[in-house]
């Protein structure tokens, strides 16, 4: 299969240069681990999607000497994608991946991310005030905030986060893993949630720090928690007719971290900066299996 074959019309008609019309000129940040991110070319009814979509995340824009992420976003002819019949399709994402970048290719949208000598971005997409809506740009986000944060020795996890005054802990699986069902057992509790369906992990000051990904899963982005805790625990997940934690081989707890970062996992030519990356958390972070009972309890396992 060629890549983005599924996407678009002509897999040959993804630009060769890195360059475009833009939608318009207006210019805005999201300030984020690993930030500022700083999207350039919009026009108003997008930054206005992207308002408010990411309210209290955007910030002022960085002054010359302060480094930022950088995305240009640039038209392209609807005609030039194919129309998906989203009924009981599960959103994906094609990637070509490369030793210094790579290609992207989604609905509605393609885009190159520089990876060397830094990060940068450019993205061309036929959506309107729609970017947000068909969820371009939230996708194109995560990819460029995974690859971000391994440079800088972190990761972003599949996750569910719970938070406690100024500690927090991950709970990794994939999909179906139960990270939805714990989130609500640990609201229950007085826990509050960070995000159930991706967290953000960075080395800050010698501590592993934690931020929600500001796109939620099943519980939606209402009475989540912003803000960046320490990470007491990584736990992997399996609903069980009981609550316990069982230890984990060290090769083992690698593998299951591995699974559960996104994006990054199957890049061949980044796959050893993760592996150097999450061992590092590996070693540092408590963990284990955490088996649940859907009726609650979990909570007195955990490392406080």
């Amino acid at each position: 299969m060629q890549f983005a074959e599924d996407f678009l019309q002509d897999t040959n008609s993804f630009p060769e240069d890195r360059d475009g019309t833009a939608w318009g000129e207006e210019t805005l940040a999201i300030g984020f681990l690993g930030g500022p991110y700083v999207f350039h070319g919009l026009n108003t009814a997008q930054t206005t999607a992207i308002n408010r979509r990411f309210s209290d995340l955007v910030c002022t824009l960085p002054d010359k000497e302060t480094p930022s992420i950088d995305t240009h976003i640039y038209r392209l002819p609807e005609s030039l994608f194919k129309s998906i019949d989203t009924r009981d399709w599960e959103y994906r994402l094609d990637f070509d991946y490369q030793s210094t970048y790579l290609r992207i290719a989604g609905m509605r949208f393609i885009a190159w991310l520089q990876l060397e000598p830094h990060i940068r971005a450019w993205m061309w997409t036929c959506d309107d005030q729609n970017l947000i809506a068909n969820s371009a740009f939230e996708n194109l986000f995560r990819v460029i905030v995974a690859y971000q944060l391994l440079s800088r020795g972190g990761m972003v996890l599949h996750s569910a986060g719970l938070a406690e005054e100024e500690r927090a802990w991950l709970f990794i699986g994939r999909s179906g893993a139960g990270k939805s069902t714990i989130s609500r057992l640990g609201e229950k509790t007085g826990l509050t949630i960070l995000s159930d369906d991706m967290n953000a992990i960075v080395l800050q000051d010698d501590v592993y720090m934690t931020e929600q990904l500001p796109f939620a899963g099943e519980h939606g982005q209402t009475a989540l928690t912003r803000g960046k805790f320490p990470v007491q625990a990584v736990y992997y997940l399996q609903k069980s007719s009981q609550n316990r934690l069982e230890e984990t081989p060290a090769a083992k707890r690698l593998a299951e971290l591995m699974v559960c970062s996104p994006f990054v996992n199957t890049d061949p030519y980044r796959y050893a900066d993760l592996a150097r990356n999450l061992s590092a958390l590996r070693n540092r972070i408590s963990g284990g299996k955490l088996e649940f009972h859907l009726d609650g309890g979990f909570e007195k396992l955990l490392n406080r």
